[in-house]
């Protein structure tokens, strides 16, 4: 696959465009709000991929103020963003162009597009209006009640202020006199603003969307009949295309700049932040999200992480590993590599690859990540900080093995669900907690007991559920076995997935002020 990657626009937009030497049209893959797209980013790749394969070219994006676009306050970034791909891939020599959204996407694809484009809605909700309602509704059960900070609003996997929430509530669908489809889940029905339309029932959506992002499964049946819809409306003849002007770095602002680099066998694809203002023996900091999620983290929180860490004189690196974001090819039963060796051995790769040494190295990962940063003992990392932490076995899962169990949880049979409760109810915390460490989850001092003799400071951040989990699993034991060199830090308004703001801003205040006691520089934190 031919797949060209870099900034454009302004503000820019972080755009992968997947452009066939001759293309008979275009699509626009318009990315979903918040969490659904973190859980759709590998499903839209594999859509690019079928249509490159028909000679249909693509064009995937992070619209302005969002995931590893510039930054962007204006309240229209997402419609504006849309429009300005599709340009993009008529300045490579695309003629036709199609919008396809899914899901929240479905809204700006349908705003974007004018009416001699095609138009693709997958899962839409019945208007702006409707999906906020519904995600307000999923917040106030995910996050709790302070959402609000600031009048900026915290819906789960985004943070919206007023104007783009008003802008976000406007939008809605009208009839069209362009090619339309709506593809819908079985028995579902288009949006009705629509008007009469062609209507495409496929199956999958439900299990790619409805779950989380450990228990998501790509729905290739969709992917392939979307595909092939698009297909039988490109023209049959093709036209020549021409690389598009994209640029390699982006100018964060005066200071801070980042750039993407692809890394060892696998061709980990990562994003460098790096200062102008860095000493040379300036530390590096090395991301990494939870789940299979990619580098963005949840709520962009890595990227406005590493950002903040690049001022304060750090270079920072988060990265997809494989089966994640930009990394490795895209296969409809891929497997996730969810606490497994090959995680830790992208760690590794990335380490050896840039060269970083062990003293100036600093590692934090969120979850899963943290699971990955605790494995770092060839890697030497002077510092360690674990964010919601909930994992600590010794012996890597099989590749595939925890979402496979996770899949079993969230489909568990009648009978299977009839016995969880009174196995809950009956037996003993205790004695579950015994099994379980009997099982896989292990317990904290044996996993961080390797790292932390080796030499490496470990830093625990985590909300109240996460930090009872820690207790239970031996944490108390390893803090006063270790003293200082293992510190924990609870965020009492904060939450696992941190969607919550509170959680975010403890944890970037938390890794700032570590990294900058770990390795002074010349850059003060402030």
């Amino acid at each position: 696959m031919s797949t060209h990657h870099g900034w454009s626009g302004a503000p820019a937009l972080r755009v992968a465009v997947q452009l066939p030497r001759s293309a008979r049209a275009g699509v626009v893959l318009c990315p979903p709000l918040g969490q659904e797209g973190v859980i759709a980013y590998r499903t839209l790749r594999l859509l690019a991929d079928r249509l490159e394969a028909r000679g249909v070219a693509s064009v995937r994006y992070d619209p302005s103020g969002r995931g590893d676009a510039a930054d962007d306050d204006a309240p229209d970034a997402q419609v504006r963003s849309a429009r300005h791909a599709a340009a993009l891939l008529r300045r490579s020599g695309v003629d036709r162009v199609a919008f396809v959204g899914l899901a929240s996407a479905a809204l700006v694809a349908a705003a974007a597009a004018d009416d001699e484009d095609a138009l693709v809605v997958w899962d839409a909700p019945a208007s702006g209006r409707a999906w906020l309602r519904g995600q307000r509704a999923l917040a106030a059960i995910t996050i709790g009640a302070d959402r609000v900070v600031d009048g900026v609003e915290s819906l789960v996997g985004i943070d919206l202020p007023p104007a783009e929430l008003a802008v976000l509530g406007a939008l809605g669908f009208a009839p069209r006199t362009g090619p339309t489809v709506a593809v819908v889940r079985p028995g579902a029905a288009a949006p009705r603003a629509l008007g009469a339309v062609e209507v495409l029932e496929v199956p999958g959506t439900a299990e790619l969307l409805d779950g989380t992002s450990i228990d998501a499964r790509i729905p290739e049946a969709a992917v392939d009949r979307i595909a092939a819809r698009l297909d039988e409306w490109a023209p049959v003849s093709a036209s020549p295309t021409v690389p598009p002007a994209l640029v390699e770095v982006l100018d964060v602002d005066e200071r801070v700049s980042e750039r993407m680099v692809r890394i060892g066998p696998n061709g980990l694809f990562a994003i460098e932040t790096v200062s102008s203002a860095q000493d040379e023996d300036a530390p590096v900091v090395l991301l990494h999200n939870g789940a299979a999620e990619h580098r963005t983290g949840a709520v962009d929180y890595q990227v406005a992480l590493a950002r903040t860490l690049a001022r304060d004189g750090a270079r920072v690196v988060r990265v997809d590993r494989r089966g994640t974001g930009e990394s490795s090819a895209v296969r409809a039963d891929e497997d996730t590599f969810l606490f497994a060796q090959e995680w830790v051995d992208d760690q590794h790769t990335v380490v050896a690859e840039l060269r970083i040494p062990s003293e100036r190295l600093a590692i934090v990962g969120m979850c899963a990540g943290a699971w990955i940063a605790g494995r770092a003992v060839d890697d030497n990392p002077r510092l360690v900080v674990e964010i919601s932490p909930n994992d600590y076995r010794r012996t890597p899962a099989a590749p595939g093995s925890y979402a496979e169990s996770a899949q079993a949880v969230a489909d568990a049979s009648p009978l299977r669900r009839a016995l969880r409760g009174p196995y809950n109810r009956l037996v003993p915390a205790r004695v579950r907690d015994a099994i379980a460490r009997r099982g896989s989850l292990g317990g904290v001092v044996g996993h961080l007991d390797p790292i932390v003799e080796h030499g490496t400071d470990v830093v625990v951040v985590a909300a109240p559920e996460d930090i009872e989990r820690f207790e239970r699993y031996g944490g108390r034991r390893a803090v006063r076995r270790w003293g200082v060199r293992v510190s924990v830090v609870e965020v009492p308004d904060g939450d696992h997935a941190l969607f919550s703001p509170a959680m975010r801003r403890a944890v970037v205040a938390e890794v700032r002020s570590r990294v900058a006691a770990t390795f002074p520089t010349r850059v003060p934190v402030g």
